[in-house]
Order: structure tokens, then sequence, then C-alpha cells
């Protein structure tokens, strides 16, 4: 392969953020001697020069403990408010139920869920195991 100073109008392989592949690509833009932008040359899309032949490296050691914690946190909570009550005496989730804080609801997607609040004209926030969602609602 050639060492030939790359130019403006010249082809070069970059990772696409529009296809997410590696594509050919025409340069756009320079800074000094490196390439700046570039144009992909199979949807067109204009974005910043990047490598293909550059792999993302991910941390080593490093271990995400956050979201197991918060989720932990959720199901705790959510396990704390839903154990008093009988799961068969849940109210199934219609957009046009009227609810109160304190309801219990049976959600086809998100399951078993408390009404934390409601939000007038026609919402409510409901703890489920997975989270908090805001649904809609009648409001009483």
């Amino acid at each position: 392969m050639s060492n030939k100073q790359l130019s403006a109008g010249d082809h070069i392989t970059s990772k696409c953020t529009k296809c997410k592949d590696t594509t050919n690509h025409t340069i756009v833009a320079m800074v000094e001697n490196t390439v700046a932008r570039v144009q992909c040359n199979t949807c067109g899309g204009t974005h910043n020069y990047r490598d293909a032949s550059i792999k993302k490296s991910v941390p080593r050691g490093k271990t995400s403990t956050a979201k197991p914690v918060k989720s932990s946190k959720i199901e705790t909570d959510w396990e704390n408010r839903i154990n008093t009550v009988n799961p068969a005496e849940a109210t199934p989730y219609t957009i046009k139920m009227v609810v109160n804080i304190g309801d219990i609801i049976q959600h086809p997607t998100f399951g078993l869920g408390c009404v934390m609040n409601t939000i007038k004209p026609n919402k409510m926030e409901v703890s489920f195991r997975s989270g908090i969602k805001l649904l809609r609602c009648q409001v009483a």
C-alpha cells in the first residue's frame, strides 16, 4: 500500500453512524493532515471520520454495580407495597379506569402495581417491579 497523502475528495473506509457499518466514504474536510469529516457513499450521511480499524476497548476491572443496586431497591420498595395485598383483588388496568392513591392494579405488560400518585386530569404514577411507570387513567 502506498503512503499517498489523503486530501478532500479522496475515498476512505470509515464506520458510518447512519448505516451502522463500515462502508466507503468520500473525504469532505481535513484538519492539517488528518481526516476530519466524511460523507458515506452508501447513505449520503455526513459525519466525523471514524477509523474502521480501531476497535473500542472495554475497560477492564470495572463492573457496574449501579444497576443491580438500583433495580434491587426498586424491587424492594415494590415488594413492601405489594406484600400486604392479595394479588387476586387487583383491578385489571384500562385507560378509562378511575384510581386513587394506594390502589393495586394488574397491567398486562408490567404486572402487579401500586398507584403512588395521581396527576390531574388523566395520569398516574404506578410502582411496578421493573420501576415507576406513568400511565393514563381517570383521576377520582
